[in-house]
């Protein structure tokens, strides 16, 4: 049980850094340091590091240890298609089975969209959109798409790959965006 709470601390440590960007693409990540780092054993880092492998935000480079990794702007590319069709899969299903509690929650979540459009604050933009997704993804009642949209982290690594400039142009659009896909969401036309 400790050596599990021990892996739980070091994976969404370690997961936080990477997806805030402390931790930058090609880092290598090894082992004991990190034990040292967080006052645990290797045996919490290793498991740690096959779920952060799993998840995709760590490879492993055989005689070199693990690596945050870096991807190619094809891979990017690729990251781009799996994400829209993944969440074009969710809306198009949620329309038909979202509860109105879903609804209500999406709905709430694209008018905290407004405030952080206003204010000009991208990162709570981005955790809002990246919310909106999963959520929209949940209302499917399908465990298997909200694993697979959470479990892919596509849209927190991308923000990482995406200039700035293009962020904050497209920002004021955001929120308008969002609320026209939960309105067709709850048309219930998929």
């Amino acid at each position: 049980r400790r050596l599990g709470a021990a892996s739980v601390f070091v994976y969404e440590s370690l997961r936080r850094q990477i997806l805030d960007g402390e931790l930058k693409p090609g880092t290598p990540l090894g082992q004991r340091a990190i034990a040292d780092a967080m006052n645990t054993s290797t045996g919490p880092v290793v498991s740690a590091l096959r779920r952060l492998a799993h998840d995709g935000l760590i490879t492993y480079v055989r005689g070199h240890g693990a690596t945050v990794t870096e991807l190619s702007n094809e891979q990017i590319e690729d990251l781009v298609m799996v994400r829209r069709a993944l969440e074009t899969e969710a809306a198009r299903v949620a329309a038909r089975r979202a509860s109105p509690e879903d609804l209500a929650r999406l709905y709430a979540i694209v008018d905290r969209m407004v405030e952080v459009v206003r204010d000009h604050k991208w990162e709570q933009a981005d955790a809002l959109d990246v919310e909106l997704h999963v959520s929209i993804a949940r209302g499917t009642r399908s465990p298997g798409r909200t694993a697979a949209l959470e479990r892919c982290h596509l849209l927190e690594i991308l923000r990482r790959h995406i200039p700035e400039s293009y962020l904050e142009q497209h920002l004021d659009e955001l929120e308008a965006i969002h609320r026209e896909l939960v309105d067709a969401i709850a048309s219930g036309d998929p």
